[in-house]
């Protein structure tokens, strides 16, 4: 058999599919911080963002895979026996703890190089770390202000700049966020006795991209393994005929992208296809389903920006759009905001895209029910008692 022929031949429906179960179908214990650990080890992370306008979007990512999930739950696994480490993926986001030892090249290049984001006084640095050691676990501010060079995180003290510093370069690690405050301790203050501290190869960090974008995505490229990573990420290729060789992944060709190489999960290709009691899901903008837009785009056909980073008068839709998808399918997007005051859930606007009587497997009407039910859901998700402006669908 030719290597054509031994190829792998996906219709875009059919890795959509695949997409999909790789995010939406890891198994799901019955309690809901243990579905949260399973949900964050199939991930591989959980990307964490400060905008509230609805429940932030490390909860709700947690919650569009599981609706058991409360905002209660990640604060669990941060607790012994610790699931849950706060570091740096493509941005910052919570890591199944296991992972730890992936930290490690980034950590220690930039304990090596600094970091262009925090430039620090060693003598500041020194100071901090003095007291976190005498005092214990910290917050930016348990220290006092003080005058100093102002960089890109507009007027950070002195001591903020050196607790980032420390943090990234893996001296100092977040033990919890109280109120939502990182609060910073010694990093073998923080990590369990026996964490694996072994730092990692060029080859075993390409291993590890590749193994977990099998896990995370499903069908995925070369780009989408290592997205906006740094360290090791030369090796990507040869680790994906590694992963090839051992059966752990197929390379496909995808219908309307057949130029580029495709590679897909063997556990995704065998992962038996589960009833769907959740077609409509609500996603946060930061979801691992759609945070890579390149991916989403060539895979999905999502076309979507987050228009917070947007001035006002250029918007095309809102503030914070959350998009919908049908059984992975892009299908709309949903302008929101959560009146904690009001316990209401305000819809400013609904946009379906395509029609409902567009999408696969789905009527108008089976499609406008599930859309409502995952509304309200989302909604007491968000402690709202009602929703208001809700459109007809």
């Amino acid at each position: 058999m030719s290597d054509a022929e031994s190829l792998l031949h996906l219709g875009r429906s059919e890795a959509i599919d695949l997409a999909y179960r790789a995010r939406f179908s890891f198994d799901v214990p019955p309690d809901a911080i243990e579905s949260a650990a399973a949900q964050l080890r199939s991930l591989g992370h959980v990307q964490i963002d400060t905008i509230s306008v609805v429940e932030r979007a490390h909860h709700h990512v947690f919650w569009s895979g599981d609706d058991a999930y409360g905002p209660e739950c990640l604060p669990a696994l941060e607790r012994p026996p610790r699931r849950a480490l706060e570091y740096w993926a493509h941005a910052a986001a919570y890591l199944p703890i296991e992972d730890y030892r992936y930290c490690l090249p980034r950590m220690r290049r930039i304990a090596e190089t600094g970091h262009q984001w925090f430039p620090t006084d060693p003598e500041v640095v020194r100071a901090v770390l003095d007291r976190i050691r005498a005092e214990g676990p910290l917050r930016s501010c348990d220290f006092a202000g003080g005058d100093g060079p102002r960089g890109p995180w507009w007027d950070w003290k002195p001591a903020k700049a050196a607790l980032e510093f420390l943090f990234m370069s893996g001296v100092i690690l977040v033990a919890g966020r109280p109120g939502f405050q990182k609060l910073y301790d010694l990093a073998e203050r923080v990590l369990p006795p026996d964490i694996d501290d072994r730092t990692p190869s060029d080859d075993e960090m390409a291993d590890w991209y590749v193994r977990r974008a099998a896990c995370a995505y499903g069908v995925f490229c070369a780009a989408d393994a290592a997205y906006q990573r740094k360290d090791a990420t030369a090796g990507v290729g040869a680790a994906l005929e590694r992963a090839a060789e051992s059966g752990s992944i197929v390379e496909a060709r995808l219908e309307g992208d057949e130029a580029r190489r495709y590679w897909v999960s063997t556990k995704a290709l065998e992962c038996p296809r589960r009833p769907d009691d959740r077609p409509v899901r609500l996603l946060s903008p930061f979801d691992n389903y759609i945070i890579d837009r390149k991916r989403a785009r060539r895979l999905l056909g999502l076309e979507y920006t987050l228009e917070c980073y947007v001035p006002e008068a250029k918007r095309a839709f809102g503030y914070f759009a959350l998009p919908i998808v049908w059984r992975g399918r892009p299908a709309g997007l949903v302008d929101a905001a959560a009146d904690r005051k009001r316990k209401a859930l305000v819809i400013k606007r609904v946009d379906l895209r395509p029609r409902p009587e567009e999408l696969p497997g789905a009527s108008i009407d089976e499609f406008r029910s599930m859309l409502i039910r995952e509304l309200r859901a989302f909604a007491a998700f968000n402690g709202c008692d009602t929703i208001v402006g809700e459109p007809a669908i």
